[in-house]
């Protein structure tokens, strides 16, 4: 059985570090061989993909768009999807739904499956109309949280029995407690570091200033803490002045992009998200899974991880005052901390492994995963 993942592009990002950690579980199954197609050109997650042994098409569109031929861009993915003859195209981010699923139901794939990542700034009246007609296409439309699918349902006009939630997964044995610490993150002096993670861009802006802002709030308020942001992107230089401004330039550390997210991680012992609406935030459950409390906003897909209560702390959107409350708290107590770093962690292993989401994907697919890839009960075309 032939899986084929279509995805826009293979640059780090959320979707593709989901692909990823599906990839790295998913490839152990019998009987399953995957393929991955990069629409837009090679990327630096081409390399890290094929050493699991996936085999990766890398196709350019981008000559066809410029000149706006649609359909000889989906017709040369269905040529590849013609060679292949995959039993299942998975379509990764919005491009890929577009033009894989419309090549994959020419070519009468038997099962079609669109994926929902939530860009949210994809929203005109043309792509609105586009995404209605595109799920005609799609057996399923997978969404990482019920917040996405309301969205998408509300914005789109995405049909509620199209949807399938399914929570975004972790791979715990890369994200753990027990594994390597970044040297030379924490400020020496801080007796609590606050870590964020995300893109310091203005396109999808994580909203940095108001972490930096939580934080000059809570010193003022007498805690002794410190913010590690790890990330980069054009509002950096913003943010710097941002944090000199408020006078606690050496109490926050811009650590640029890492590749070794988990370690930083380690090395702090918060972690926080200031984006004010999240479709969900891969970067909190891999923060619950290194042992770190999380404190996130109550908007979104993110606050569903803080659903029962456990691992961490909720706090108003957009709201430094709310946040920098939340961090003085945590900075005082330890026990506090360390009681949500265990409940996240257990959080974690029950509700968000990769084992769990691949079990769940499959079971809608009708794959039985315990015996491999046999008895696959394709829908009705």
């Amino acid at each position: 059985m032939l899986h084929l993942h279509v995805i826009d592009e293979l640059r780090t990002g959320g979707a593709q570090t989901h692909l990823i950690t599906v990839l790295r579980e998913a490839i152990s199954l019998p009987d399953v061989e995957h393929h991955v197609v990069s629409l837009f050109g090679d990327g630096e997650l081409s390399e890290e993909i094929r050493s699991l042994g996936v085999q990766v098409h890398i196709l350019d569109l981008r000559p066809y768009f410029r000149k706006r031929k649609f359909l000889a861009a989906a017709a040369e993915v269905q040529n590849l999807i013609g060679t292949l003859q995959p039993d299942l195209v998975e379509a990764h981010l919005t491009w890929s739904r577009f033009i894989a699923l419309f090549a994959a139901w020419r070519a009468n794939v038997p099962l079609r499956i669109g994926f929902e990542q939530g860009d949210l700034y994809m929203n005109s009246w043309k792509f609105r109309i586009a995404n209605f007609v595109a799920q005609s296409l799609a057996h399923r439309i997978v969404v990482c949280s019920r917040a996405l699918g309301d969205w998408a349902h509300r914005t789109h006009g995405i049909f509620r029995t199209k949807l399938l939630v399914l929570h975004n997964c972790v791979d715990l044995a890369k994200f753990n407690p027990k594994g390597p610490v970044a040297k030379e993150v924490r400020p020496t002096e801080a007796k609590t570091v606050f870590c964020a993670v995300g893109t310091l861009g203005r396109g999808v802006n994580k909203r940095m200033d108001v972490c930096i802002r939580a934080l000059a709030s809570a010193r003022s308020d007498g805690a002794n803490v410190a913010l590690v942001i790890c990330g980069d992107g054009e509002q950096r230089t913003e943010l710097e002045t941002l944090a000199s401004s408020l006078g606690i330039s050496s109490w926050v550390r811009f650590l640029g992009t890492r590749s070794d997210v988990a370690s930083v991680l380690r090395a702090c012992d918060v972690f926080c998200h200031a984006a004010p609406w999240e479709p969900f935030g891969i970067v909190a459950i891999e923060a619950m899974a290194v042992g770190l409390p999380i404190v996130v906003p109550d908007s979104g897909g993110i606050r569903e991880i803080l659903e029962n209560g456990e691992g961490g702390l909720l706090y108003a959107a957009l709201d430094h005052q709310a946040l920098g409350q939340a961090m003085v708290r945590l900075a005082e107590d330890h026990s506090l901390r360390k009681s949500m770093a265990a409940a996240g962690r257990r959080v974690v292993e029950e509700r968000f492994s990769v084992q769990h989401y691949l079990s769940n994907l499959y079971q809608a697919y009708g794959i039985d995963v315990a015996r491999g890839a046999a008895a696959m009960a394709a829908p009705n075309r």
